[in-house]
C-alpha cells in the first residue's frame, strides 16, 4: 500500500474512533441529566407529601418544613375561610401557625358543643391529578386537586375540596414550596 494511502487510512480510523468515543461520552451526560431530573421529581414529591402528612397529622413542624423560609401561602377565595385566621401567610413561621392555631382552637373548644368526640377525629388530605412541570433546573410548578376527608365517631364526610397551584424552588440543593395558592 502506498504510504499516502496508509496515512489516510490511519487518519480515517483515528477519526472514526474519536467520533465513536465522543458519541459514547455524550451518553453518560444525557443519562446523568435524566437521573438528576428523576431525583428532582422524587424530591419534589417528597416535599408535597411532607406538607400533606403534616396537615393530616396536625404536625406544625412537619407541615411548615415543606415550605421555604420566605414562602407565601395564599387562600384565593373570598374570606373568611373556615379553619384559617387570615388569607395570606408569609414565611415558614407564619405558615406553621395554620396548624398551631387550629390545635389551639381545638383545645379550647367545649366538648359539649361538638357533634363528635375529638379523640376519634381523623383527617385525610388527598391529592389527585398531580402535575409537576419543571420550569428550569431550580424551579417547578405543581398543580393538583385536593380533598380533605374527615372521619369521626359520627360519620365520614368531605370537609373541603379545591386546587393547589404551587411554585416549587430548589435552593441550596433542597426543594421546597416557595408559594402555594389554595382555592376552594
Amino acid at each position: 500500500m502506498h504510504r499516502g494511502a496508509r496515512t489516510i487510512t490511519f487518519a480515517v480510523g483515528i477519526s472514526c474512533c474519536l467520533f465513536f468515543a465522543a458519541g459514547c461520552a455524550r451518553q453518560p451526560v444525557a443519562e446523568s441529566a435524566a437521573a438528576r431530573r428523576i431525583a428532582d421529581r422524587e424530591a419534589i414529591e417528597d416535599v408535597l407529601s411532607l406538607a400533606n402528612v403534616g396537615f393530616e397529622l396536625s404536625d406544625p413542624d412537619r407541615f411548615a418544613s415543606a415550605f421555604a423560609e420566605d414562602a407565601v401561602y395564599q387562600l384565593d377565595e373570598k374570606g373568611p375561610v373556615f379553619g384559617y385566621e387570615k388569607m395570606v401567610y408569609r414565611g415558614r413561621a407564619d405558615i406553621r401557625s395554620i396548624i398551631t392555631d387550629r390545635l389551639e382552637k381545638a383545645s379550647k373548644a367545649d366538648p359539649k358543643t361538638l357533634s363528635y368526640d375529638p379523640a376519634t377525629l381523623r383527617r385525610y388530605n388527598r391529592n389527585s391529578d398531580d402535575r409537576i412541570v419543571f420550569l428550569d433546573a431550580k424551579s417547578a410548578r405543581h398543580t393538583s386537586t385536593w380533598m380533605v376527608v374527615m372521619k369521626t365517631n359520627v360519620n365520614i364526610h368531605i370537609s373541603a375540596i379545591g386546587r393547589y397551584d404551587d411554585t416549587i424552588e430548589k435552593r441550596d440543593g433542597k426543594w421546597s414550596i416557595a408559594k402555594r395558592i389554595r382555592t376552594e
